[in-house]
């Protein structure tokens, strides 16, 4: 009997001791992992922003190749979200959202918030962007925060951040890291970008190809159009927009495209190299420039850029419907440092 109560008081003592232990840990909790990108901050903002980057770089698929991502919400900012559904203990079922209290900071800081299976309540994740001195490179921050409250038991938890949380964000920023790479390494925070819809339109175009240089594609662009024109007058057709060039290589010597003109009908016979089409129709990326054409590969990169960041479709087999193309604005006459163009990328909807 006496041994029995003293294995009482024994287990009684270490009962208290262990919750005035867990009363001594702290009731928030809080891990972060950094990398550095040579990146330009908005690429990196716009990938945070939202999800619909997220299946190329999270760390769900680590544990379980076939978990289920599922998008809600807006593309990016406050109320973007994204919730998974697996079959894998480890990570089971949860979301997770751009929060709006934090609200994003542009090309700053970004929180998402957290539901799952880890222990504790007000999870988030803050990922913060800073910009070194030089401009060249930034580094990432990504923290996680946890509350614990008076859950005894969930205080112990924060004692094991090293586990799961802790490999989750270094296996996302190392695969962030190395996608972001991948981008074209354009800053296109200041060129105005967005998705609109285009009506396709009867075209007649011409297959041309010239060196990469302005004065041999304004050669080859000026005998196209010149074929364009002809067979245009021939047929009494009227031109009813700008012209259209459509890249289909910008190589390192030679530049392939076609140079097109719409009109108000294509349905005469035309004689080759002339031929009759249909403008691209659908969603397309699209910016403006007013400037020199030299500035149009530019154009391009920034616009593929962008399609990265925010997780568009593009066909990058520069065949077909979805090639880059351009419009001429500016009118006939206007110096060539100071012509106007209407840049476009077609891509998939989200």
């Amino acid at each position: 009997m006496t041994r029995l109560l003293e294995l009482l008081v024994a287990i009684a003592i270490v009962f208290v001791l262990a919750v005035l232990f867990a009363i001594a840990l702290p009731s928030h909790r809080h891990i972060e992992r950094s990398v550095e990108v040579s990146s330009p901050v908005r690429q990196v903002f716009d990938v945070i922003d939202g999800f619909r980057t997220y299946p190329s770089w999270n760390a769900l698929r680590a544990y379980d190749p076939k978990v289920q991502l599922n998008f809600e919400g807006p593309a990016s900012g406050p109320g973007a979200k994204v919730d998974w559904t697996s079959s894998d203990a480890r990570i089971g079922n949860g979301s997770l959202a751009v929060a709006a209290d934090p609200p994003p900071q542009q090309d700053k800081q970004v929180t998402w918030s957290l539901l799952n299976n880890w222990q504790g309540e007000n999870k988030t994740f803050t990922i913060d962007i800073d910009p070194a001195a030089n401009g060249k490179t930034a580094k990432i921050t990504m923290g996680y925060d946890v509350d614990y409250g008076w859950d005894l038991v969930a205080r112990y938890s924060g004692m094991y951040l090293e586990g799961d949380p802790a490999t989750q964000i270094m296996y996302q920023l190392t695969s962030l890291q190395n996608m972001i790479a991948t981008f074209p390494n354009v800053d296109y925070k200041d060129q105005a970008i967005a998705p609109q819809d285009e009506t396709p339109k009867p075209i007649l175009y011409v297959s041309t190809t010239a060196k990469r240089t302005l004065d041999d594609v304004s050669d080859a662009t000026d005998k196209a159009m010149a074929l364009l024109q002809a067979s245009i007058k021939k047929d009494k057709l009227n031109v009813t927009g700008p012209r259209i060039t459509i890249t289909t290589n910008w190589g390192d010597e030679n530049y392939d495209f076609d140079i097109a003109l719409p009109v108000d009908h294509n349905d005469a016979p035309v004689s080759d190299p002339v031929k009759a089409g249909q403008s691209y129709g659908g969603k397309a990326l699209t910016t403006s420039f007013t400037g020199s054409p030299a500035q149009l590969p530019l154009m391009r990169l920034m616009l593929k850029a962008y399609a990265y960041t925010h997780g568009y479709i593009f066909d990058e087999s520069s065949e077909g419907n979805g090639r880059f193309y351009d419009e001429l604005t500016s009118a006939p006459g206007t110096p060539e440092d100071a012509q106007s163009f209407n840049v476009y990328l077609p891509i998939q909807s989200q």
